[in-house]
């Protein structure tokens, strides 16, 4: 039982993240990463050769837009700066760690990121422009709660660079399905020239995305044919390829569980059985005085289902009191009952609902390795059973 509730949860935990809401489309996104500072583009030369590259993604037939950010979304990469608020000095100031994005002016519009407040990035903020600023929800909500955030300046620790910020998008994930909401920073990819030289693009396709590999790398190839294209995949495939570990268990867990499933129900199944040779003259007898064939039926079944109720209480028992051991001083409680909720996702291991299904499992394999012995049993001769008596 306890292998199959472990099953269970875990199933449960990759249903869910399978249908978490990432705050952005990942449907019908084709990507890919480039890394033009490996073949020498720096600075100016970077910029114009982005700019060449977009203008025949944006043109490229299957493509409603063509966009890029330094950090793929869903992919277990990050790139995190510590700010200071206004009013804050870096001796005193707590660091405030916020992930970073550096993105195309459509990057929002792309990804169907929704814009909430203020103004999204135009090509006009440039190296060139005042510096500014995109945060999301959590960012506003945790630095400013009781202010507008929109026209407030914020620095980057490290660089001590400040920037404007003008607009509010919606909170998406970052890193992985699972991760807790945290503040994020956009930032226009022309005002950060010295960190760009490796950018992962998103194509926003009106088809099957992995349709337009084929023609993404020949236009990178006629552009400059010594670039690789790496990493070429859908948003959809990396969002999976992330949650491979919640798959495996479930898997494991989900083999394990059936594989005992299936050898509990051989052996009510012959334990049955046996009983029932036991007892044939017995139900001969009871044949032979008018028993029905359902009156039989329900005999052998029912000594089937005391059986597995006696298991699932005895399991249950059994669980209830590992879990009170376990959280017993003798333990390091907060450290498993840690470990077991990094595991699991939107779901507890005292889940109701999963009892009660592996319960209710439980109960309809059983009746499947009752019924061949009672049908057995229902088949006997009562002439035959009497002869034999």
């Amino acid at each position: 039982m306890l292998l199959l509730v472990g099953a269970g949860l875990f199933i449960r935990t990759l249903y869910n993240l399978q249908r978490v809401n990432l705050g952005f489309n990942q449907e019908s996104l084709l990507l890919f990463r480039l890394q033009p500072q490996q073949g020498g583009y720096n600075d100016e030369r970077l910029v114009q050769f982005y700019q060449q590259l977009f203008a025949r993604l944006d043109n490229l037939p299957g493509v409603r837009a063509a966009t890029f950010g330094r950090i793929p979304l869903i992919a277990q990469d990050n790139y995190v700066n510590g700010i200071l608020l206004p009013g804050e000095e870096a001796m005193t100031a707590a660091p405030h760690p916020t992930n970073r994005q550096m993105a195309r002016e459509n990057y929002f519009a792309t990804m169907e990121i929704p814009l909430l407040r203020g103004r999204g990035f135009t090509a006009q903020d440039d190296e060139r422009a005042p510096k500014v600023a995109i945060v999301n929800q959590t960012f506003a909500r945790q630095f400013f709660p009781n202010d507008d955030v929109l026209g407030k300046r914020v620095t980057f620790r490290g660089s001590k660079r400040e920037v404007e910020i003008i607009g509010v998008v919606a909170d998406t994930k970052y890193m992985r399905q699972r991760e807790e909401l945290k503040p994020l920073l956009y930032t226009p990819w022309q005002q950060e020239i010295a960190v760009i030289g490796d950018m992962s693009f998103a194509l926003r396709t009106t088809g099957e995305p992995t349709g337009l590999a084929a023609a993404v790398r020949q236009v990178v190839r006629d552009l400059d044919s010594s670039l690789p294209v790496t990493e070429l995949t859908t948003q959809t495939a990396r969002a999976q390829a992330t949650l491979g570990k919640e798959r495996l268990s479930a898997r494991l867990l989900g083999f394990f569980g059936g594989l005992a499933l299936l050898l509990a129900a051989i052996g009510l199944s012959g334990v049955l059985a046996y009983s029932v040779a036991q007892r044939t003259n017995e139900i001969g007898i009871r044949m032979a005085l008018g028993a029905q064939v359902g009156h039989v039926l329900r005999l052998v079944i029912g000594q089937g289902l005391k059986l597995v109720l006696l298991g699932l209480a005895v399991g249950a028992l059994a669980g209830y009191a590992l879990t009170r051991l376990l959280a017993s001083q003798y333990f390091a409680s907060s450290t498993w009952q840690r470990q077991l909720a990094e595991q699991l996702y939107d779901v507890k291991g005292t889940d109701p609902v999963t009892f009660s299904a592996v319960a209710t499992l439980l109960v309809l394999v059983a009746l499947v390795g009752c019924w061949l012995p009672a049908r057995r049993a229902a088949q006997v001769d009562p002439l035959e059973a009497l002869r034999h008596e």
